[in-house]
């Protein structure tokens, strides 16, 4: 018995988008899952260094002092995908002593002091 072209062209194309959809839904039930769907602020932290819960000053290109600042993160533009407009991508974020939250440009910061460890 011998098949017909028609026959087996439909049945490698048949393989084939069967195969694209199943990666599709794999590859969306993983990202589901993981929950790297939208943008969102990164945790910063160098060891022994600076991490959320330090006390620094941000000195601004400009002149501008932040004092008594958290350095909580940065927003990320790894994803291309995101609910962030791209100009707020590499914003770093601040978090003041009465719990207000400031995003600069990370390019506008000079320097950030971190004081020395209470001993």
């Amino acid at each position: 018995m011998q098949v017909h072209p028609f026959e087996l062209a439909v049945s490698i194309v048949g393989a084939v988008v069967i195969g694209i959809v199943a990666l599709a839904t794999f590859f969306y039930v993983v990202s589901w899952l993981t929950g790297d769907s939208e943008a969102r602020a990164r945790r910063v932290g160098i060891k022994r260094v600076l991490n959320d819960r330090t006390i620094a000053t941000v000195h601004l290109v400009s002149g501008t002092v932040f004092e008594n600042v958290r350095f909580v993160g940065y927003t990320s533009s790894d994803s291309i995908k995101g609910g962030l407009p791209y100009e707020l991508h590499g914003m770093v974020i601040l978090e003041h002593p009465d719990g207000r939250r400031t995003l600069i440009q990370a390019k506008l910061v000079r320097m950030i002091e971190v004081p020395a460890p209470a001993r």
